[in-house]
């Protein structure tokens, strides 16, 4: 069975290399420009936005940052009325267990239950992820693609 739950302190460094772990595995460099620190920082981004965890048998197996607030240093392209979610992370180990999906639901409950509506940012080759966020009914805004070199 899989817990979604806030993060505790003693597993943000196990978050953090969680999540640069995943974006280290995609095959364009996600991490340029000292991102891969900055994600490691989970104390900070913890304190700032809500980091959510899937645990499974007591193993952090997975982790998302639902930004609430667009005014957050973590809110990217939202709005006021606006949330997000983003750092969307499961362990290998653990793929095809469900995290993933409970991530996303966690993150669409808790704006649905704020009245706000969920924006997300993802990549070509956040593949995985995209097949979850199609399951979710996400619809892709051409106008706010980003492009990339």
């Amino acid at each position: 069975m899989i817990t979604i739950r806030r993060a505790t302190p003693d597993e943000f460094e196990r978050v953090g290399a969680l999540t640069v772990a995943a974006y280290q595995g995609l095959p364009v460099d996600h991490l340029f420009g000292g991102y891969d620190d900055r994600i490691r920082d989970t104390e900070t981004r913890a304190r700032e936005a809500e980091v959510l965890v899937a645990v499974v048998d007591d193993r952090v197996v997975g982790s998302v940052t639902y930004v609430a607030d667009s005014s957050s240093d973590w809110s990217e392209w939202t709005q006021p009325g606006e949330a997000q979610f983003r750092l969307l992370a499961v362990d290998p180990t653990a793929h095809g267990l469900g995290a993933g999906v409970a991530l996303v639901r966690a993150c669409t409950e808790r704006a649905v239950a704020a009245g706000h509506s969920l924006i997300i940012h993802t990549t070509p080759w956040m593949e995985t992820a995209q097949r979850i966020y199609t399951r979710f009914g996400f619809v892709r805004r051409p106008e706010c693609d980003v492009p990339y070199a």
